[in-house]
């Protein structure tokens, strides 16, 4: 079982957490986590955080993130299609 996770840090969120600079960065998650936990770990405000996609589809702010998923993390200065407007946080 693949116990990792695949961070995607867009804008200034990637320029803040250099460590995760690299795109995609692993980070180990063992067990089925929910979003603000994982942003936590991350050291990241969920109020910096406009969108978040989960293996290419954007999820609420109480989404859970399994092992082996690819979480993408938009900036609020991120521009977003007016579709997702629903998902914002």
């Amino acid at each position: 079982m693949n116990d990792t996770i695949q961070v995607n840090l867009f804008g200034s969120l990637g320029k803040e957490r250099v460590q995760y600079s690299e795109l995609p960065s692993p980070l180990t998650l063992d067990t089925p986590t929910p979003l603000a936990d994982v942003l936590e770990r991350l050291e990241i405000s969920v109020n910096r955080v406009q969108l978040v996609m989960v293996n290419h589809r954007a999820v609420k702010g109480n989404a859970t993130i399994h092992p082996g998923d690819r979480v993408a993390l938009f900036p609020r200065e991120y521009p977003i299609f007016v579709d997702w407007n629903s998902y914002r946080l």
